[in-house]
């Protein structure tokens, strides 16, 4: 497991968002019963932004990134201003933006994991 670097950089437009996951059973009479969907129903996403970061912070970041999808490990993100509780999360995909030759902005996109 990797921790996030840069934490203290991220930017304002970062995003969270759980979303529960439930089995539901319609029956005919309009009753609807919902129950959990496995151990860990209330799984969190969050898109990271990184905004205006210079060319070496911006490398560190991609590096970091570059190898959690070689390794396909997980991310720790300490209990922060966007999150209320810190959590392990594992890289779908992130994108590079170029704002001029000096600053880049990098988005990723990542969705939490549990230890069982």
């Amino acid at each position: 497991m990797a921790t996030l670097p840069l934490q203290s950089q991220m930017s304002l437009s970062t995003i969270y968002s759980s979303s529960p996951r439930h089995r539901l059973v319609e029956f005919g009479d309009g009753y609807i019963q919902r129950t959990p969907l496995g151990l860990h129903a209330k799984r969190r996403t969050v898109t990271v932004r990184h905004e205006n970061l210079s060319v070496t912070d911006a490398n560190t970041l991609i590096d970091f990134y570059e190898n959690r999808h070689f390794l396909a490990d997980e991310i720790d993100i300490s209990s922060n201003a966007l999150l209320r509780t810190g959590g392990k999360f594992y890289l779908e995909s992130y994108d590079v933006e170029m704002a001029d030759n000096d600053k880049r902005s990098i988005t990723a996109s990542m969705t939490e994991v549990f230890d069982l």
